[in-house]
């Protein structure tokens, strides 16, 4: 892409070379040079002319520059405004472009830049930033469905979300009082399976939720409760079984050789008192072969 953008912006200069004083001639040869600051500067004020405005290969250069100050700043509020404006620049570009002059070389450059944003919001959602991982893929989704509107985007959506609960679900598991982070995880879970109603992450883990906040429940009652209390807090705690019991299900027929949703089940028949079973999946359990885990 480096060797054909090279080639191509070659060209535009020898296109341009006859007119004096003309800012796109400049910020072209600045960009050459390695001078980034002196190119946006003039690119600006090129795409900003009435000579300019609606020209392709003005908005082409703009794309380029705008790239390359992404690059020296990715990761910050400055490379992520010059990558939503060279992003912009290159759709213009090819809005422009209406015999696919620079097609090739504007579609490059934005697939590389969108694809920026989803591999960033994965590395934010690794580092903890919640807030700047959403944003980000955001982002990519607005980015590709600009130029593709009928891109199919769920693998990405759901292998997003899922990674996305997960933070949730370990944010709510180190401070159970915190019940936001639960809520934050369950939806995000339930997104998933609006899209793709069989994913057994997203099963398993609502199921773990579940269950897991009704056992905590249960411990946070007090020797001292009156009988009352502890009535109503083991009935809530039974609501969070009865939620979890279906997705466990779920996740268990996709795939029934997983040691997990054996004890899963048994688990959360046992807390349900349906010892039969409860006892039931304790067996399947065991007759497991040695370290089959599918």
């Amino acid at each position: 892409m480096v060797t054909r953008a090279y080639i191509l912006l070659l060209a535009i200069i020898v296109g341009f070379a006859a007119r004096a004083q003309d800012p796109l001639v400049e910020a072209l040869r600045k960009y050459q040079s390695g001078d980034l600051k002196g190119a946006l500067a003039l690119v600006d004020q090129a795409t900003s002319s009435d000579r300019h405005a609606r020209n392709a290969e003005a908005w082409l250069l703009r794309g380029f520059v705008y790239k390359d100050v992404y690059k020296g700043a990715a990761g910050t509020p400055q490379g992520d405004s010059a990558r939503d404006t060279a992003l912009t620049s290159l759709y213009t570009c090819m809005r422009l472009d209406t015999d696919s002059t620079y097609k090739e070389n504007a579609v490059q450059a934005y697939d590389y830049l969108s694809r920026s944003c989803f591999n960033e919001a994965a590395k934010a959602l690794s580092d903890g930033l919640d807030e700047r991982a959403v944003s980000l893929f955001d982002n990519y989704r607005e980015a590709v469905l600009r130029l593709q509107p009928k891109a199919d985007l769920r693998n990405r959506e759901i292998e997003f979300s899922n990674a996305l609960g997960t933070l949730y679900t370990k944010r709510h598991n180190e401070d159970r009082a915190r019940m936001e982070w639960f809520e934050k995880a369950t939806e995000t879970f339930r997104g998933v399976l609006r899209i793709d109603p069989g994913n057994y992450g997203a099963n398993y883990n609502l199921a773990t939720l579940f269950y897991n906040m009704g056992v905590s429940r249960i411990r946070t009652l007090q020797a001292e409760a009156d009988i009352i209390t502890m009535q109503q807090v083991q009935e809530v705690a039974r609501e969070y079984f009865q939620l979890a019991l279906p997705f466990m299900l779920k996740a268990h027929d996709m795939n029934p050789g997983r040691k997990e949703t054996l004890l899963g089940l048994e688990g959360i028949y046992y807390s349900l008192q349906d010892e039969m079973n409860s006892e039931k999946f304790r067996q399947l359990y065991e007759a497991l072969p040695p370290q089959q885990d599918r």
